[in-house]
């Protein structure tokens, strides 16, 4: 891993600094990252007022970055989009119902006016684009597209939700327009796509309405899993692991350990830093805390402060003076330290915490819906493999787990079936494999037949 110079300091991983003349770690918690809607102004850009995502309107950017880093987290996500895809949609017909109307022959649709539609816009990879996000964000923006006579509904394509972002609602409590740009850099009103969102519970009137205006040919139709509470960006359950510190957990201790080994230091010193404490003094000195620029550079003049303070002798039993906040609890209110630090003794050699890396990919897994020795061996002393029926067991309860997720992604194309008014015998199919026994199937698998559009 390359090292790259800040300030002071060698910058290990995100939000864990290794500063070599004092032997100190800081550590910046990130769960401030993952902060409420509620808890968040609106961005002004022009006309255009959009709901940041986020409190620097970044969250999905900053959750890239830690997927990047996290071994367990990014594996996980891999197996619930994979599990979720199947062996992806296939387009077939009904040939055959029985007595009650269900079907019991399915026929591949390899022609005609619906196949072409289907090839043309790569429907399997759409699918895959959208559980992709939905995974990771619990929300994805496709994009409906008429054709030139507004009659039918052309094409679908995916945007990418890391650069989709809503508009403040308006008086109703209705969310207009879906703003796409690169929100990472500075944005100018120029820079915005803006389209118009359809009403998921009335789309059908709802476009209609738009398409006799013949204004637009673009709409989004908005896909996302219930999140109570969050009005505008939905949250997967799993970004639990960020408040709770298990993830910084299992990045830390690898990346802490090379570094300290590398550059043969030991550490006198951890600093714990609230993200609470640098948005402070930045509002206190009038720094916009949307201008990425002059808010890093304020934060990392913060921590030469703290590598000034603790090094050289001049500074030996002095004090340093830190704030706090006290937080509402059910039990009645808690102090919580924006700035500790923590003198400890140091013995990494290189052989500490491996114990510990079980523990913490177990509790990842957990919340992340995923069993780990599904997806390979637990990290550990201890690890164990499963015996095939109960690995066939798990991972059928993980298909069954993985239908809400996927009954979101594919509901633009049930609208899109009652819209262009394709044959009702005609279906979008999500098959996926069914393990067996040996003796049922010489393979071992067989392919599931369940109609999903």
């Amino acid at each position: 891993m390359s090292e790259e110079k800040i300030y002071s300091g060698l910058r290990i991983i995100d939000g864990i600094n290794l500063f070599p003349e004092i032997q100190a770690v800081l550590i910046t918690d990130s769960a401030s990252e993952f902060k409420r809607d509620k808890d968040i102004n609106p961005i002004k850009i022009g006309s255009y007022k959009v709901a940041p995502w986020g409190p620097d309107n970044l969250l999905p950017n900053h959750l890239l970055e830690k997927v990047e880093k996290g071994d367990i987290v990014g594996a996980n996500l891999r197996f619930n989009r994979d599990v979720a895809f199947g062996l992806g949609p296939k387009l077939v017909r009904a040939v055959e119902r029985d007595k009650y109307g269900r079907v019991v022959e399915w026929a591949p649709v390899e022609e005609g006016e619906v196949f072409e539609w289907f090839e043309a816009n790569d429907i399997p990879l759409f699918v895959q684009q959208q559980i992709t996000d939905v995974s990771y964000f619990y929300n994805a923006w496709p994009e409906l597209i008429l054709s030139d006579d507004y009659n039918t509904i052309r094409a679908i394509r995916h945007k990418e939700a890391v650069f989709s972002r809503w508009s403040v609602m308006n008086a109703k409590n209705d969310i207009c327009w879906h703003y796409y740009a690169d929100w990472s850099k500075q944005v100018t009103a120029k820079d915005i796509t803006a389209t118009r969102v359809l009403d998921e519970f009335d789309t059908m009137r709802d476009l209609n309405i738009f398409r006799a205006e013949k204004k637009s040919k673009r709409f989004i139709f908005p896909v996302y899993m219930p999140s109570p509470g969050r009005p505008y960006y939905s949250e997967p359950e799993w970004y639990s692991i960020f408040r709770s510190g298990w993830y910084d957990h299992s990045v830390m201790v690898p990346e802490l350990k090379k570094a300290i080994l590398k550059n043969q230091l030991g550490v006198k010193f951890i600093i714990y830093v609230a993200q609470e404490y640098f948005d402070y003094i930045c509002r206190m000195e009038g720094i916009d805390p949307h201008n990425r620029k002059e808010y890093q550079e304020r934060v990392e003049k913060e921590k030469q402060a703290f590598n000034e303070f603790l090094s050289g002798e001049k500074n030996a039993n002095k004090a340093i003076m830190a704030m706090k906040q006290r937080i509402a609890t059910a039990n009645g209110s808690m102090e919580s330290k924006w700035i500790e630090i923590v003198p400890i003794d140091n013995k990494i050699q290189g052989g500490e915490y491996i114990d510990d890396t079980e523990s913490t990919a177990n509790i990842i897994c957990y919340a992340m819906g995923v069993h780990s020795s599904l997806i390979g061996a637990t990290p550990g002393k201890s690890n164990s493999t499963l015996g095939g029926t109960q690995a066939r067991e798990l991972y059928m309860m993980k298909q069954a787990c993985m239908k809400p997720l996927v009954d979101r992604v594919l509901k633009p194309l049930r609208f899109i079936k009652q819209f262009n008014k394709w044959d009702k015998d005609i279906y979008i199919n999500v098959p996926e494999y069914i393990f067996t026994t040996l003796d049922q199937n010489k393979s071992g698998k067989q392919e599931s037949t369940n109609t999903e559009v």
